[in-house]
């Protein structure tokens, strides 16, 4: 529980670092230099950030040291932030700025996906945290803040308490399990992956497309809270209900919502909120039908995220920041996840 409590807070640290740095160095030099020059580090950035998650899963999968790998991520952020006041270039910025995101949110996630099997609170919940770090980092650089010193110095505070906990965990002497790709319920178990990941992408494309007119100043905070709510909640409800009932009240509830989303907006906040929810779920499931393959699994599922970016680099896609979008979306969502799995109860003949 200790670990898990605090890698759910490093979270929130290790994305605000990552995006505040993208924000307040990389982005502005980058723009100097030409519009592609921008381009190439965003991507390059979100590349190496969400689709290397999933070599790095692997690894995690092999190595086994969750710890380690945090640790590691730490170390590569702290490397940028102090590299700044050395000069450090932007390729070599932005590539140990993605190396280390990529480490801490594979070690964080397979030891909330270890923490309790078959379980999404874990997952949910620290999953979550994250959209605060994205959120607060963006503001805190958009108020033209200079904080590369005092993040630089919390970021080492943080490695300390890690070498701790890295300390603790080796005292323990904790059994290495088997790695390997082997799934859990045969073609069930692919079907369901491949649905996992569509979905993922949909909601990673979601993300860049949900543009209101209301969503500014404190409303943006709001939305913001609502998808942190949406992750966590999402976890809980769907340990305690079930994943088909969460699955299937969730996304019809947004879609909803989403009809009177631009105009009105606690409808908007309350459909960003509930399409969030299966956000542990897909990574859940998809670890308990790949139960060897944890790391692996969460590498693939940010891998999609990046798949679902790729719209916004190559066309303007404000075109489809429409209000029947968003309720495609939540369908097409829904029908993924919740036929697969109920065609799946069928035929087991039980929950």
């Amino acid at each position: 529980m200790l670990f898990l409590s605090y890698y759910t807070l490093l979270h929130c640290l290790v994305d605000f670092c990552c995006i505040y740095y993208m924000s307040q160095i990389v982005v502005p030099l980058s723009f100097e230099l030409g519009i592609e020059q921008y381009l190439l580090y965003v991507i390059l950035y979100n590349f190496i950030a969400f689709a290397g998650q999933l070599p790095v899963g692997i690894l995690g999968d092999f190595i086994q040291h969750n710890h380690y790998m945090v640790a590691a991520g730490l170390i590569c952020l702290i490397f940028v932030y102090i590299g700044t006041f050395f000069g450090l270039p932007i390729f070599p910025a932005v590539l140990f700025l993605g190396i280390g995101n990529a480490c801490f949110h594979v070690g964080g996630g397979r030891e909330a996906m270890e923490y309790r099997e078959n379980a999404c609170q874990p997952v949910g919940v620290f999953v979550a945290t994250g959209a605060f770090g994205v959120f607060g980092g963006r503001w805190i650089s958009g108020q033209g803040m200079n904080w590369i010193l005092a993040m630089a110095i919390v970021l080492v505070a943080a490695l300390l308490i890690q070498a701790v906990l890295c300390y603790t965990a080796a005292e323990k002497k904790q059994i290495k399990k088997g790695f390997s790709f082997k799934y859990k319920q045969g073609g069930w178990s692919i079907l369901m992956a491949v649905c996992c990941i569509l979905v993922v992408v949909l909601r990673s494309f979601a993300g860049t497309v949900f543009k209101f007119s209301w969503s500014s100043g404190w409303l943006a905070l709001l939305m913001t809270i609502g998808i942190v709510l949406g992750k966590a909640v999402g976890g809980i409800l769907a340990d305690r209900f079930g994943v088909r009932q969460t699955v299937l009240i969730s996304l019809t509830c947004s879609a909803i919502f989403f009809l009177g989303a631009n105009k009105i907006p606690i409808m908007g906040l309350l459909a960003v909120f509930l399409f969030n929810m299966t956000m542990p779920i897909t990574l859940s499931m998809l670890g308990m039908h790949f139960p060897e393959a944890k790391g692996t699994v969460f590498g693939a599922l940010t891998f999609a995220i990046f798949v679902g970016l790729i719209p916004s680099y190559l066309c303007n896609i404000t075109q489809f920041s429409q209000t029947w979008i968003y309720v495609m979306l939540s369908m097409a969502s829904l029908l993924l996840l919740y036929i697969p799995l109920v065609l799946a109860k069928q035929h087991s003949g039980g929950e």
